[in-house]
């Protein structure tokens, strides 16, 4: 009996420690190794213009000089240095969000797929969508000194026949109305890129919603994670500019992507550089045509998703290749003075013939070249200071749309820009 006590003592204990030890299958998933990370480049807005559609002469500079800020007599520097960055940094897919070209010049759009061309050959997969300058514009042109002369213009089939290898053709779902697609970037992880301009000018089709729930089910269904992109934005970031740049039926995309946990949108379109928090979070990347030529990183993995503004370095490119060009081998300082001047020309061509008390106006231009550059960029304006110069502002020149603009700013309390953690 004695040594049936021990034998079965033996045997109770055995089956403790097999009921302690859990199975391979079921280990803390907190002690499974870390997922490779996926990194995704997001950029939007180069308005590449063809160096054949341009001498850089007197009508062209006037043309950027009273424009927005573009940095177009540099956009061919531009564009080099950020494919040579993107071959050396070597990420698993570039996205470009939409304005490929400066005005849907076609020439100008199979200029850039041939340069982007070597991206794919370095093995750097290319996104694309169109955005609002790339297709059925009016005002393509050939500028030559003081004269200028219209040049073909994308239509929409233009434009996916041109691009039709930087996405849709690899794509594991493509909507053949609105020309929006699904594409694998890791197992877990698909890229949707909705296209709200080839259909209709900023609007996602509302035909297309089936499609866009279907992929959506069938994405969770699998237990893939889905990031969005579009060219104009879902989230309404400044309420002075909502008409043009918020996708007319974004309320309707909003529900879909939040209903099946959609982690982001990324966006461009309105050139500045900003992140709203949501049910769906939002990232506005500066344009890569303006001070500082940024684009975003994202890096996704089982710790989540998040986003980091980088810039392309031009200085570095042009050194490289031997440039001589003064603005290029300190080009950050060129852009950002040429953006600076550019907010100054608005507002003394604004209120150049106002009545004004003296220095007024340049001081009224600082502020607003001050505040506006810090704003595209993404850093803090000094708010005293604001404060201080909108009251000046008001009793020198009265209230208008420049004080609500940079009363706006003042207002708004979003995430870091530059870098967050989205999921």
């Amino acid at each position: 009996m004695k040594y049936i006590r021990i034998i079965l003592g033996l045997f109770l204990a055995l089956l403790m420690l097999c009921a302690c030890t859990a199975p391979e299958s079921m280990s803390d998933p907190a002690s499974e190794p870390a997922q490779e990370s996926v990194r995704i480049v997001v950029a939007s807005d180069l308005h590449y213009l063809s160096q054949a559609l341009t001498d850089n002469g007197p009508l062209f500079r006037r043309v950027v000089e009273h424009g927005d800020g573009k940095l177009m007599l540099d956009i061919e520097a531009i564009t080099e240095a950020f494919i040579e960055q993107m071959i050396s940094e070597h990420p698993d897919a570039v996205v470009l969000t939409g304005d490929l070209s400066f005005n849907g010049e076609v020439r100008s759009l199979a200029d850039l797929a041939e340069k982007l061309g070597r991206l794919q050959e370095a093995d750097v997969p290319v996104l694309v969508i169109p955005g609002n300058h790339d297709v059925r514009r009016s005002d393509a042109y050939c500028y030559s000194g003081d004269s200028y002369e219209p040049v073909p213009s994308a239509r929409a089939d233009d434009f996916h026949e041109l691009y039709a290898d930087f996405g849709p053709r690899q794509a594991r779902s493509v909507d053949e109305l609105s020309g929006s697609y699904v594409w694998d970037a890791a197992e877990g992880l698909r890229l949707l890129l909705l296209d709200t301009n080839s259909a209709a000018v900023n609007s996602f089709p509302s035909e297309s919603l089936d499609w866009l729930e279907e992929e959506l089910r069938e994405a969770q269904e699998a237990g893939a994670q889905v990031i969005c992109f579009s060219h104009q934005n879902l989230l309404i970031h400044n309420s002075m500019f909502v008409f043009g740049y918020q996708i007319s039926n974004a309320d309707a995309v909003i529900e879909l992507l939040t209903r099946y946990g959609v982690l982001a949108n990324m966006c461009g379109h309105m050139h500045i550089q900003h992140v709203l928090d949501g049910s769906v979070p939002e990232v506005l990347s500066s344009p890569l045509s303006l001070v500082p030529c940024r684009y975003g990183l994202l890096a996704w993995d089982n710790a989540g998703l998040t986003y980091e503004a980088r810039s392309t370095d031009v200085s570095a490119w042009a050194r490289r290749h031997g440039r001589t060009e003064e603005q290029l081998l300190d080009f950050d300082k060129y852009a950002e003075e040429s953006f600076y001047q550019n907010c100054c020309r608005q507002i003394s061509e604004r209120y150049g013939a106002a009545e004004l008390p003296e220095g007024a106006l340049e001081r009224m231009a600082s502020c607003f070249a001050d505040t506006n550059l810090a704003y595209f960029t993404g850093a803090a304006p000094e708010r005293e200071r604001l404060l201080t110069e909108l009251d000046f502002w008001v009793s020198a020149a009265g209230e208008s749309f420049e004080t609500a603009y940079l009363r706006g700013i003042l207002k708004d309390e979003s995430p870091d820009p530059l870098y967050v953690k989205l999921r």
